[in-house]
């Protein structure tokens, strides 16, 4: 095989946008050089491969046989050049669709974000929170799903528990301060705040009356009080002081750490964990953009798991 000297392919860029033209004039302008020398690369090219790859015609040029079998390869080459390029660009920037509920968005998601930017910052991750709950219908579109439901409610191959959620009741300190939390009529006497859809298919005190429950309040009326359609409103309406919330751990660490609630009741194990699913992971196979974030996600949940079990 004949060694070909390096410049020979600099000089093929100006070949293959003649032979794209048929005319070194307009090669010139999309190459933004003189008809001249763009004429002079040709005939260097010709001279340094020993091959006539264009015939001059008073209203033109022509490829030879040789020039026509040139021209096939470099436009394969171009083309898989720039196919390689577009998957690198879309490796290095490509956007990343997440959607979750907008509690577990506003309240565990967006904190973290920055630090993944950081950390990745080739890779942009848009979140989507449109309604309290996650819509199955939408999961089309999103490179990657978190959902707050029902352990039965969640199987196949492309959904994981993400991580498990406890739950405990909060209030402001103020609010508590008139009552006497030991006092036998101390739960009739307050007012309760609910997320009314905590998960899908459940009834608006479902998630109080869980707790209740399993921590013998059975007699404790469960249906009364302020309701809210997301989680997050609960617990802003505790902070403000209206009542006592149903607080999910992964969403209050920071109102607990600055004083603005208090739990001085028990937590127990929800019946409900976060799970994780790619429902177009395979449009996204040619990067690992995808793949990147999912193994963040993980890392972050058994961070938090670690904090709940220490």
């Amino acid at each position: 095989m004949t060694d070909l000297h390096p410049r020979i392919f600099t000089t093929l860029v100006y070949f293959s946008a003649c032979a794209r033209h048929l005319s070194f004039t307009a090669a010139a302008r999309e190459l933004h050089i003189t008809t001249g020398a763009v004429s002079q690369q040709i005939r260097k090219l010709e001279t340094q491969l020993g091959l006539q790859l264009f015939t001059r015609q008073p209203d033109g040029i022509r490829l030879t046989s040789a020039g026509a079998m040139l021209q096939q390869v470099t436009d394969q080459a171009v083309s898989r050049i720039s196919g390689a390029i577009h998957e690198l660009q879309q490796s290095e920037h490509s956007e990343l669709r997440l959607y979750s509920t907008p509690s577990l968005v506003f309240k565990w998601l967006i904190p973290k974000l920055r630090h993944f930017s950081l950390e990745y910052p080739q890779i942009k991750v848009s979140a989507f929170a449109e309604t309290s709950l996650v819509d199955p219908d939408k999961h089309t579109g999103f490179d990657l799903l978190i959902d707050y439901s029902l352990d039965s409610e969640n199987a196949g191959p492309d959904t994981e528990r993400l991580m498990d959620e406890h739950i405990f009741p909060v209030a402001s300190p103020a609010y508590l301060q008139a009552f006497n939390i030991t006092a036998n009529d101390f739960w009739e006497q307050v007012t309760l705040l609910h997320d009314d859809k905590p998960w899908r298919n459940a009834q608006r005190d479902d998630e109080w009356r869980y707790w209740l429950d399993r921590t013998e309040r059975q007699h404790i009326a469960s249906n009364t009080g302020h309701f809210f359609n997301r989680s997050d409103m609960a617990i802003a309406a505790a902070t403000a002081g209206l009542g006592i919330a149903m607080a999910r751990k992964a969403l209050v660490g920071t109102e607990l750490q600055n004083g603005q609630l208090i739990a001085p009741f028990e937590t127990i194990q929800s019946n409900c964990s976060y799970y994780l699913s790619a429902p177009a992971m395979e449009a996204h196979s040619s990067h690992q953009n995808g793949a990147t974030l999912r193994d963040w996600l993980r890392l972050q949940a058994t961070e938090k798991n670690d904090k709940n079990t220490g």
